[in-house]
């Protein structure tokens, strides 16, 4: 049993942190308050250290290491999230990676992959997922919007809403991952397909943006389809079997929602620290009360124990399908479920700890903490599953699904 990374993964972390700590950092507090996305420069910069081609095979453009891809996925989010702490910078590079490079690699058709994968590779597109509506959240069984087959394309209707990454696809090329209903008597088993969505490439389909509080360097919003055409080449996975393919690609993105969400907490404990050491009262540095050490103590072991925790739950994904029946589907999702139920509550806890810390500075927005506590914040309130779905599929694991309540 191996906790250290591997040579090769320890010098693309060091790459990654470089990269971050010299050009993405100093521009954090820019990327947030002017809120016009991530810089251009920023995506060429990390698609030339392999950043977005870290899960996407060579042929395709990508680095990827057989086996490993969700091990470095997981390393390079949580150092942007360390550099970024707004996190519209990993939010829009792991749904990139996760919903894109990761799963279009897995269930793409041959040609969509030669057409979509380089693009991502070399950051010229991004790539997000588009499951979300009105009425449906994290019941994903309640969505409505429907793609109805004709001859060799789907024609569809209905919207979308609070999907991420709205613009940036328009603006800079690319698409979502997208699920839609497609027969409505087959239900979740069969009624439900995955298609491939580039707003660029079709007709009849038109966005809208919301005004977050946090992530202010990413555009969130929704789409509106009326009678869009897409071709069936874009179909991912098996036509009618969305739902099963959705579930599977929520372990990834939740995996690399995790990495972001424990890289900006380490940050945020670093920046609290380094504080405690400096700042004076009462002739000593705070760092000697207990009311302040405890509190780093608290946060350190818990952030320590749940960074081991995901680097188990990666390893696992990229066993799961370099060793085929090395793990089952639904190992995998408790092992995720604790990550993504906990790392996101853990930031949020940590940036305001840290900000008491910081006391009075910790509240001004020359501090970076704030910036932290407003993404963290959005994957408490579900973004990739609510807190109570990722407990639900826990106990479904600890009390057996007979004795679990069921929807």
């Amino acid at each position: 049993m191996e906790f250290r990374i591997s040579r090769e993964q320890e010098l693309f972390k060091r790459a990654v942190r470089e990269y971050c700590e010299n050009n993405v950092e100093p521009k954090a507090r820019e990327i947030d308050e002017k809120e016009s996305g991530i810089p251009d420069d920023i995506i060429k910069g990390l698609a030339d250290i392999g950043v977005f081609g870290c899960v996407i095979p060579e042929k395709y453009g990508g680095s990827a290491q057989p086996g490993e891809e969700m091990q470095y996925a997981n390393i390079a989010i949580q150092e942007l999230a360390r550099a970024e702490l707004s996190m519209s910078l990993p939010v829009y590079t792991l749904l990139t990676i996760g919903w894109g490079g990761m799963f279009l690699n897995l269930y793409a058709k041959e040609e969509v992959k030669r057409e979509v994968l380089p693009k991502l590779a070399s950051g010229e597109w991004s790539w997000g997922i588009a499951v979300t509506e009105p009425g449906g959240g994290s019941d994903v069984a309640a969505i409505k919007t429907t793609a109805v087959k004709k001859k060799d394309k789907f024609i569809i209707n209905g919207e979308k809403a609070y999907i991420s990454q709205v613009t940036e696809c328009q603006v800079r090329g690319g698409g979502h991952t997208s699920l839609f209903v497609t027969d409505p008597s087959k239900g979740l088993r069969g009624g439900m397909t995955l298609i491939g969505v580039m707003p660029n490439q079709v007709n009849g389909m038109t966005s809208t943006t919301y005004k977050d509080m946090g992530r202010m360097g990413l555009s969130t919003g929704g789409f509106t389809y009326k009678d869009t055409e897409v071709s069936e080449k874009y179909v991912l996975g098996k036509e009618g079997k969305g739902f099963y393919h959705c579930m599977e690609g929520f372990n990834v993105a939740r995996a690399v929602v995790s990495a972001a969400c424990l890289g900006g907490a380490e940050k945020c404990l670093e920046i609290a620290t380094e504080y405690a050491k400096q700042r004076k009262a009462f002739g000593r540095p705070i760092s000697q009360f207990q009311g302040i050490s405890f509190d780093v103590a608290d946060l350190y072991a818990r952030l320590d124990m749940l960074k081991l925790m995901l680097q188990k739950a990666c390893w696992m994904i990229d066993m799961y399908y370099a060793e085929p029946g090395s793990f089952t589907q639904k190992d995998i999702n408790v092992a995720i479920a604790e990550c993504k139920w906990l790392s996101p509550l853990l930031a949020v806890e940590t940036a305001q700890k840290a900000m008491v810390i910081l006391g009075a500075f910790g509240y001004t927005k020359e501090s970076p903490l704030e910036m932290a506590m407003r993404g963290a914040m959005s994957y408490v309130v579900g973004a990739e599953g609510a807190a109570n779905v990722m407990k639900l599929i826990i106990v479904r694991d600890v009390f057996g699904d007979d004795f679990v309540l069921k929807g």
